[in-house]
């Protein structure tokens, strides 16, 4: 009989699944404020997208470096144009999850940001 060893998991995969899960914790805090789910998915996908993407060309990018099928490229830029979201709800619910997750320095109720 053969005994199959259990493979070690690298750190890397070890760090993969609780990363995957804590940023769809954070993605799905913005799912309240799209009135599809096609649309909710779709901004997922784009912010993943810009998240990965390897270089500053636009939407594109994201179409080429998740290589996704190019017939979806008109129907990924209806988003933009869309009403079925509303900037101002992601802002203040990105604002809302920032200071959720993140210590922030405040000097003079001013928030500092850069590298120290």
């Amino acid at each position: 009989m053969i005994k199959l060893r259990k493979a070690r998991t690298t750190a890397r995969e070890r760090l993969t699944i609780p990363m995957l899960k804590y940023m769809n914790d954070l993605l799905l805090s913005f799912r309240t404020y799209f009135a599809r789910q096609a649309t909710f998915e779709w901004f997922v996908v784009i912010i993943v997208g810009f998240m990965l993407r390897s270089d500053h060309l636009g939407v594109t990018t994201v179409f080429r470096d998740l290589a996704l099928n190019s017939r979806c490229y008109e129907t990924m830029l209806h988003i933009f144009r869309s009403s079925a979201w509303s900037l101002e709800s992601l802002r203040l619910t990105w604002l809302h999850v920032v200071r959720r997750t993140t210590p922030l320095l405040v000097v003079q109720d001013r928030v500092v940001l850069g590298q120290g």
